[in-house]
C-alpha cells in the first residue's frame, strides 16, 4: 500500500547512483533520530534543572534590589522539624 509520496520517492531513488542512495539512507536515519528525540519526554531531573536555570536567569537579570526579592521563597505552611534536621 504505497502512498503517492512513497511512490515518488521510489521513482526518484531508482534514478540515483549507489553513492547518492547511501546519502539518502544517512539522511533518513538522521530524520528518524530527530523524530525520536522530539517524541522523547524529558526526565523529571531535566525539568527541575530547566526550572532552576530559568529562575537563575531571572535573578541574574534583576537589579540588586530585585535579586534579593527573587531569592525569597514562600515558606507559608513550612514547619521546621529539629529531629528531622538532626537526622540529616
Amino acid at each position: 500500500m504505497n502512498t503517492p509520496i512513497k511512490q515518488q520517492i521510489d521513482q526518484r531513488l531508482q534514478q540515483l547512483s549507489e553513492q547518492r542512495m547511501a546519502e539518502v539512507l544517512d539522511f533518513v536515519e538522521f530524520l528518524t533520530m530527530k523524530e525520536q528525540a522530539t517524541q522523547a519526554q524529558p526526565t523529571p531531573a531535566l525539568g527541575r534543572i530547566e526550572s532552576a536555570m530559568e529562575r537563575l536567569s531571572r535573578i541574574v537579570k534583576a537589579g540588586p534590589k530585585g535579586r534579593l526579592k527573587a531569592l525569597q521563597s514562600d515558606l507559608t505552611g513550612f514547619k521546621f522539624d529539629r529531629e528531622e534536621a538532626k537526622a540529616r
